[in-house]
């Protein structure tokens, strides 16, 4: 059997959900194959950069392979309202879950009556 095909990177968008609380938003996307050395998360201004890619999965000897290597970029607007110093990042079980803290002055406020 000879089916060898040439592998070639496809682009992907991984599934994205984002939650708001008073404190903090949380993104959570799906990163099957990714590992965090081949992950870059960036922000610029008032933009979130998350971009990333997998390896290449055949090598020699493999008479058919479906795995193909391939990469992502999603961009999501944040406003003025992220406190830059307190983004956080973790990934887990395929899951990459981005913490992003609001500003002081953003979060609500309990005004106290006299």
């Amino acid at each position: 059997m000879n089916a060898r095909q040439e592998i070639t990177e496809r682009t992907i968008t991984p599934a994205t959900d984002i939650f708001e609380t008073e404190d903090k938003y949380t993104i959570s996307m799906e990163m099957p194959g990714i590992t965090k050395e081949n992950l870059d998360i960036t922000m610029d201004d008032e933009r979130l950069i998350v971009s990333g890619k997998t390896s290449e999965t055949c090598q020699d000897g493999y008479n058919f392979s479906e795995f193909r290597a391939c990469s992502f970029e999603r961009t999501f607007q944040t406003g003025g309202e992220i406190d830059r110093n307190s983004i956080e990042a973790r990934l887990e079980d395929g899951v990459l879950e981005i913490n992003l803290s609001k500003s002081e002055e953003v979060k609500p406020k309990k005004i106290t009556v006299n």
